[in-house]
């Protein structure tokens, strides 16, 4: 275990974006949110996706952990502004509904898809 090393293992899991724009990030919001729980809320929907598309566009970050953590935190931040239709208080279970959905952002978001 001497040679083990999470920096090195964080550099291996590198994600390349494909090209996105609002409309194609508004559109994948759309369809996400219509499979998953919690939602934002429709009055809430576009800034969401315009604040997603800034983030994605001005964080230079490759690493595909760090990019689930920066999901998973916008998405908790949301909800604690109370702007996600949640049908659950318990934090845990959130976390892996917001795991879920950071995964299949990250799927969708990828250049190799």
């Amino acid at each position: 275990m001497g040679s083990y090393s999470y920096s090195t293992e964080l550099s291996r899991n590198n994600v390349v974006f494909s090209e996105f724009d609002l409309d194609s990030i508004k559109k994948m919001f759309s369809q996400i949110f219509e499979f998953y729980n919690p939602k934002v809320k429709s009055e809430c929907f576009d800034s969401f996706c315009e604040d997603f598309y800034a983030l994605a566009k001005e964080t230079h970050v490759t690493n595909e952990r760090i990019w689930r953590m920066i999901i998973t935190d916008m998405l908790f931040n949301y909800d604690e502004h109370g702007f996600l239709e949640a049908e659950t208080t318990d934090n845990g279970i959130k976390r892996k509904q917001f795991a879920i959905i950071a995964n299949v952002i990250m799927g969708k978001l990828r250049a190799d898809r």
